[in-house]
């Protein structure tokens, strides 16, 4: 794929203008109608969680490659740390759940994340006692646990008790200071599951849903298209491609199958066929180089049945995958 630029006489020249275009197509973030509305979603559970002055909880997930990265993003883009005296106030803070987390290794995640100066003391309850004054003290009206599904072993589905047990204490604990957020993939639901008190924290459960191809949801269809489209545009103005009719309806309709219709999924895919068209020298991303970055993405997983732009028409999401996301990717 490099061979262009290798074999060029001033591939240092096109090395950067190719650097250029890709870091071009890396920064493009289209707005949808599924990542708007969850944005908004949240900011209300924001504003409102703490109203009554009671604990409050809320959820987030979908499978991998859904899009729920692209939606915290944009929420925390919206929140940033505000500087009031010697330390910033901090409104909304963001924690990945550590792989294999333990109750003093999340905790420990928590407070780097709300820059505490010793966040290595204590155990996992000294921990969640400190973290509960430190938001009240930053500030922080919402904090965000992400990559939840860390949190049930992938094989056995076994949940952590113990970290479930620290989360719903700590929500607990921050009645009247703090809501808490869950996100993760759908194998995050087994925590829910597996803690009945989880779910009686839980105020609302939001899904990233994924758009329709089927004539009964023939507004989804076209809402889908009109994001496709978006892309197409944003190519051609910001990394000068000629235009590849995404929103064409074969075309369309094979991307989505590739992508289960998921926003998260289609950008990625997108994203990895316009560098490869620029590595390959063209300007246009025709189903040959959709077929290669599909391909390209899903090269180590064994989840895919058929390359749905090597077919003589599109295929069904069925077609596909072998199965439901949730299932085979998660």
């Amino acid at each position: 794929m490099l061979q262009t630029v290798l074999m060029s006489s001033n591939h240092m020249e096109l090395s950067d203008r190719h650097a250029s275009r890709i870091n071009a197509i890396k920064g493009i973030r289209i707005e949808n109608d599924r990542t708007i509305d969850l944005v908004k979603k949240i900011q209300l559970f924001k504003d409102t969680a703490l109203g009554g002055g009671e604990s409050a909880s809320a959820s987030l997930t979908a499978p991998t490659r859904g899009g729920k990265t692209t939606i915290i993003d944009t929420f925390m883009s919206k929140h940033p740390p505000i500087r009031e005296g010697a330390a910033d106030r901090v409104p909304v803070v963001y924690v990945e759940v550590p792989s294999g987390a333990t109750t003093k290794t999340l905790g420990r995640a928590a407070l780097t994340a709300l820059n505490h100066l010793n966040p290595e003391k204590g155990d996992g309850d000294f921990k969640r006692v400190e973290l509960v004054a430190t938001l009240r003290r930053r500030g922080t009206t919402l904090i965000i646990f992400d990559e939840l599904q860390r949190l049930v072993e992938k094989d056995r589905g076994k949940v952590s008790k113990n970290v479930s047990d620290w989360i719903q204490n700590l929500i607990n604990n921050c009645r009247g200071i703090c809501a808490v957020l869950l996100v993760g993939t759908t194998r995050a639901r087994s925590v829910f599951a597996k803690n009945g008190h989880l779910i009686g924290r839980n105020d609302f459960h939001w899904e990233v849903e994924p758009y329709q191809r089927n004539p009964q949801q023939k507004k989804d269809w076209e809402l889908y298209r009109a994001y496709l489209a978006n892309f197409d545009h944003q190519f051609v103005t910001v990394a000068d491609f000629s235009r590849s009719n995404f929103a064409k309806p074969d075309v369309a309709a094979r991307i989505h199958a590739a992508s289960l219709g998921y926003p998260g999924a289609t950008a990625k895919l997108l994203q990895i066929a316009a560098t490869d068209a620029i590595m390959q020298g063209s300007n246009v991303i025709d189903n040959a180089i959709l077929a290669s970055a599909f391909d390209r993405l899903w090269k180590f997983s064994n989840a895919v049945a058929l390359n749905p732009f090597t077919s003589d028409r599109p295929l069904l999401p069925q077609q596909v995958w072998k199965g439901p996301w949730e299932e085979i990717l998660d």
